[in-house]
């Protein structure tokens, strides 16, 4: 008998089947705790995204059934006047009134800014003095499904005045001082009058208006400055009006006595010792700037001049020695009488 090929007999032969074991019956119960735990945790962690979106679902429909009950709240809202054309409110303004809301509770929590309504519009324009009530109908924003259960207060006193316009000045106001030394010498304003208007009686008792603080703190020189106006409540002004005003600062001119300086002999060869003085002391008076005054006080002393030799009594005249230029000068007496001195004696 002829052998097999090697080859045919690898290829050619298919293994036999193996027999697999039958699976358990499906009420089998897990037979260790390694399948017990298996089971919880495909339980709780299987499809985790869908069970959790179900669980979001469920606690919004339990919230949307269970807290959407009517509720309120209370707001604070601005208060825009119209006025009329010929008249002045001169009764004081409610800048803002309270507005207690009801509604379903999913509605109001949208409702989170008291800036999403606008204005009470209090329309003045043909109301006469007197109360004038407040009503929800004057909120004109007021978000669909809410309710206005209130408003405090519930009416604003009107009081008008006839509008009228006159021809005021405009007094330039100043703060702080310039610099140690100068003064304000000029203010002026161009122009010097503006038209205003306001209520009669309010006009009547208005003759200036001032300007908006102009700092002069640390100035020497001359300047001009656009300003703002400060009108009193309920004046007004054409808004577009410029003014300006001018500063003109100049160094301050003071006069100053210096009492009790005493005297001095000046000359070439000339012993003070041997001259007297009468009187010994005289008193200055000096008219200039203010820094040249100060400086002339802490610089000049008075003096007589005598001539080495000249031993005769008489009257001379008393000058000012270190006085700076630009510094008038009074002095009192302007004349002592000088003397050789006495010696003394043995």
């Amino acid at each position: 008998m002829r052998p097999r090929s090697q080859t045919i007999g690898t290829l050619g032969r298919v293994p036999a089947r193996q027999a697999r074991p039958a699976p358990p019956a499906p009420d089998t119960p897990p037979s260790d705790r390694g399948g017990v735990r298996r089971w919880i945790h495909g339980a709780l962690f299987d499809n985790v995204g869908l069970k959790f979106l179900s669980l979001v679902l469920a606690v919004t429909v339990f919230l949307l059934i269970n807290t959407d009950k009517d509720r309120e709240i209370t707001v604070r809202i601005g208060v825009k006047y119209d006025y009329p054309a010929d008249k002045v409110l001169v009764s004081e303004q409610l800048e803002e009134v309270e507005v207690t809301l009801k509604g379903p509770w999913r509605r109001l929590r949208r409702f989170a800014d008291e800036r999403d309504l606008n204005r009470v519009n209090l329309d003045l324009r043909n109301a006469p003095s007197g109360e004038l009530p407040i009503t929800s109908d004057m909120i004109a924003s007021l978000p669909p499904g809410l309710d206005v259960t209130s408003i405090t207060p519930r009416s604003v006193r009107v009081t008008f005045d006839k509008r009228v316009e006159k021809l005021v000045e405009v007094t330039p106001a100043v703060s702080g001082r310039p610099q140690h030394g100068y003064v304000v010498a000029e203010l002026k304003t161009v122009p010097p009058t503006i038209k205003v208007r306001g209520g009669e009686r309010l006009l009547a008792a208005l003759t200036a208006i001032r300007t908006a603080d102009i700092h002069l703190d640390g100035k020497t020189e001359s300047f001009e400055q656009l300003s703002e106006l400060a009108p009193p409540d309920g004046i007004t002004f054409d808004p577009t009006q410029r003014i300006a005003v001018s500063v003109r600062i100049e160094e301050e001119l003071v006069t100053r006595k210096v009492p009790n300086l005493l005297v001095a002999p000046r000359g070439d060869g000339v012993d003070a010792t041997r001259w007297q003085i009468s009187p010994t002391h005289v008193e200055v008076t000096l008219t200039g700037t203010r820094l040249a005054v100060e400086k002339a006080k802490d610089t000049m002393r008075p003096v007589v001049k005598l001539v080495a030799g000249d031993a005769r009594t008489r009257e001379a005249e008393v000058t000012l020695e270190g006085l700076p230029p630009g510094v008038g000068v009074r002095i009192s007496p302007e004349r002592v009488k000088v003397a050789p001195a006495k010696p003394n004696a043995p």
